[in-house]
């Protein structure tokens, strides 16, 4: 990481059975553009086993201007509106914010 973050999102969606090939795509689409944006920490997108549908997207950035810029680009403006179209019946997004960093001392 060579970044410090100091805002997490995370969120999740519940995505109906017909569109869960094409939410996945969508999601893996903007998660590889973000993660080469000044400022994104990480962005990781999971899909939970078991009954397709539900995905996890887990996110950091450096700063709020690092984030805004990205939601603001015409890529993701883009995504965001293919996503829409899609079947998605339950979404929660959080957003957290970070204070500090402090190294753990951690047992051998």
């Amino acid at each position: 990481m060579t970044d410090t973050p100091t805002i997490l999102i995370y969120a999740k969606y519940h995505i109906q059975p017909g569109d869960v090939e094409a939410f996945r795509d969508v999601a893996l689409r903007m998660a590889h553009a973000a993660r080469l944006r000044d400022g994104c920490v990480f962005l990781d997108v999971t899909e939970e086993v078991g009954p397709a549908g539900t995905f996890r997207l887990i996110e950091a950035w450096r700063d709020q201007a690092a984030l805004s810029a990205h939601l603001s680009t015409p890529d993701f403006q883009s995504v965001f509106e293919e996503a829409g179209k899609l079947g998605i019946i339950d979404r929660q997004a959080d957003a957290y914010s970070i204070s500090g960093r402090a190294t753990l001392d951690m047992p051998s």
